[in-house]
C-alpha cells in the first residue's frame, strides 16, 4: 500500500536537510510504498535510486523510525506514460569508478562534500567523465567561496583537451573588443567551433550587458544543439541575476541547476582536519571544533581563521591552543550587529580617512577606488541590501557594485596581504572609534 502521513514526515525532514531544489530533483521523481511493515522507495533509474541511497539513507532512517527496514529499487516503467525528464546525469555503469576512472577524477580529491555541496560535486564528477547528458549546461550556484571554482577547475583538470574557461568579465572583455575592431568571426570560431566544453564563471557579472548578453546566448545555442558540454558558474540561480535577459536565464538554467550553500558544521570540521593535514600543522581537535563552530558563509571565510592561527602561533612561538584560537579569532569576526549601508559607508571612510563626498565620486584615484569597493564589498557582506540599494550610497549603477565586489574578492583570493588588509579592518568597524586607526590603515593602503 501507498504511504501517505507516513511519507509527508520523511519528505519534510529530507527538504528541509537537503532544501527544495535537491529535493525536487532528486525525490520528485519517486515513488514510496510501505510492504510487510518495510519503507519501499522506487526510482525511475539505477543512478538516481543509488545516489539516494548513497547520501539520505541516514535521514530517511531517522524520519522512517516507525518501519521495520528500508528497501531501494529500481523500477524503469513507473513514469514512462508521464510527461517526467529524464535524468539529468546518465546513468553510470558502476557504483565505484574502476582504478582508470578514478584516476582521471583525482582533481577532486581534495573537496570535502556535506549535504551543502553533494548535489553539486555529485554532477561536476558525472561532467568530468563524459557523461553530462541532459545535465549540460551545468550550473552551479553560490556564494563566493564554497567551492564553485575549484569543481570548475577540476573539470578543465579532468577534461584536459578543447576546453574553453574563461570567466564572464574576460568573456565580455573579448567580445566587446571584437566588436569595435570587428573581429567578431574570430571569437565565434573560437567558442562555437574549437571547444568541445565551454567553462564560463561569474555569469552574474553580465547583467545589464544586452550586447554580450546576446553573444553568449548564441553560443550557447550553438553548443547545445551540437551536444556539447557547458559548465557555468555565479554567485545566484540564473532567474534571479537582475538585468540578466530571461531567454538567457532560461537556457542557462535549462540544464542542471546545482545548488551550493555555506557549509554546515560537519562539513567545515572535516575541511579544517584535511587544510590542517595538507599542510603538515597539527591542530588539536577541540582547536579544530572551536574554529569550525563559526557561522561562516565560505569556505575561504573559514580557512582564513586557521591561517590566522597557524600564523599567530608560529610569530609568537605559542603552541595552537583554544587561548591562541581565540586570540586569532578576534582578528577576522564579522561585525557583531546589523549594519545600515550608511553606516559602513561612514566607517569605511573614516579608517580610510575619506569622507561621503569622495566616496561618492567619480574619482578614479587608487586612494579613493579601493576604499569605495571595500567598502561596497563590505556592504554587500554584511548587511541585505541589495545591488541597487548599494548603488545608490555610491551613487553607483549595480553593474558598478558588482563589479567592485567581484573585484575584491578576486584581489582577496590572489593576494594574501590584501586579505590581511580587509580582516584586519573588521575589528576596527567594530571599535567605538574607528576614527583611532585611520591614519594607519591609510597609510598602508598607499604602500601595497
Amino acid at each position: 500500500m501507498e504511504i501517505q502521513g507516513g511519507w509527508d514526515v520523511v519528505r519534510d525532514a529530507v527538504r528541509r536537510t537537503v532544501g527544495s531544489s535537491a529535493y525536487d530533483k532528486w525525490f520528485g521523481r519517486v515513488e514510496v510504498l510501505l510492504e510487510d511493515g518495510s519503507l519501499v522507495i522506487q526510482g525511475p533509474d539505477r543512478f538516481s535510486v543509488n545516489w539516494i541511497r548513497r547520501h539520505y539513507d541516514g535521514v530517511i532512517r531517522a524520519a522512517a523510525s516507525g518501519v521495520r527496514d528500508i528497501e531501494y529499487r529500481v523500477d524503469p516503467a513507473l513514469f514512462q506514460d508521464e510527461a517526467m525528464p529524464v535524468p539529468a546525469i546518465e546513468p553510470s555503469e558502476s557504483e565505484i569508478p574502476d582504478e582508470a576512472e578514478q584516476g582521471r577524477l583525482d582533481a577532486f580529491a581534495g573537496f570535502v562534500s556535506g549535504p551543502s555541496n553533494a548535489l553539486a560535486l555529485e554532477a561536476a564528477r558525472a561532467v568530468a567523465r563524459g557523461r553530462a547528458n541532459r545535465c549540460s549546461p551545468l550550473y552551479l550556484a553560490g556564494p563566493s567561496g564554497v567551492g564553485k571554482t575549484y569543481l570548475c577547475k577540476a573539470i578543465r583538470e579532468t577534461l584536459g583537451r578543447d576546453v574553453v574557461y574563461r570567466s564572464a568579465e574576460e568573456f565580455t572583455s573579448e567580445v566587446t573588443g571584437a566588436m569595435r575592431t570587428g573581429k567578431m568571426a574570430s571569437i565565434r570560431d573560437r567558442y562555437r567551433r574549437s571547444a568541445n566544453v565551454l567553462i564560463l564563471e561569474d555569469v552574474q557579472f553580465l547583467a545589464g550587458k544586452r550586447a554580450t548578453q546576446m553573444e553568449l546566448f548564441h553560443t550557447l545555442e550553438h553548443l547545445m544543439s551540437r551536444d556539447r558540454t557547458v559548465v557555468l558558474s555565479a554567485d545566484r540561480p540564473p532567474f534571479e541575476i537582475d538585468g540578466l535577459d530571461p531567454k538567457l536565464a532560461s537556457r542557462m538554467g535549462s540544464g542542471f541547476v546545482a545548488c551550493i550553500a555555506p557549509p554546515p558544521f560537519e562539513t567545515r570540521l572535516q575541511t579544517l582536519r584535511l587544510k590542517a593535514a595538507g599542510g603538515g600543522v597539527r591542530v588539536p581537535e577541540d582547536c579544530l571544533e572551536l574554529l569550525a563552530q563559526r557561522p561562516v558563509e565560505s569556505v575561504l571565510d573559514l580557512l582564513a581563521g586557521l591561517n590566522q592561527v597557524v600564523a599567530r602561533s608560529t610569530l609568537l612561538h605559542r603552541p595552537i591552543n583554544t587561548d591562541l584560537v581565540r586570540e586569532a579569532l578576534s582578528a577576522v569576526e564579522v561585525p557583531g550587529r546589523p549594519r545600515r549601508v550608511e553606516e559602513l559607508r561612514t566607517l569605511v571612510g573614516r579608517v580610510y580617512g575619506l569622507n561621503e563626498t569622495q566616496l561618492r565620486s567619480r574619482s578614479r584615484r587608487r586612494s579613493v577606488s579601493r576604499p569605495r569597493q571595500i567598502a561596497m564589498y563590505l556592504c554587500r557582506r554584511y548587511t541585505e541590501a541589495s545591488l541597487a540599494d548599494i548603488g545608490r550610497a555610491f551613487d553607483k549603477d549595480h553593474t558598478t557594485v558588482l563589479y567592485s565586489i567581484n573585484a575584491v574578492e578576486q584581489r582577496m583570493r590572489e593576494s594574501a596581504q590584501f586579505r590581511y588588509e580587509i580582516e584586519a579592518l573588521l575589528p576596527r568597524l567594530n571599535s567605538p572609534n574607528p576614527v583611532h586607526s585611520a591614519s594607519d590603515s591609510s597609510r598602508g593602503t598607499r604602500r601595497t
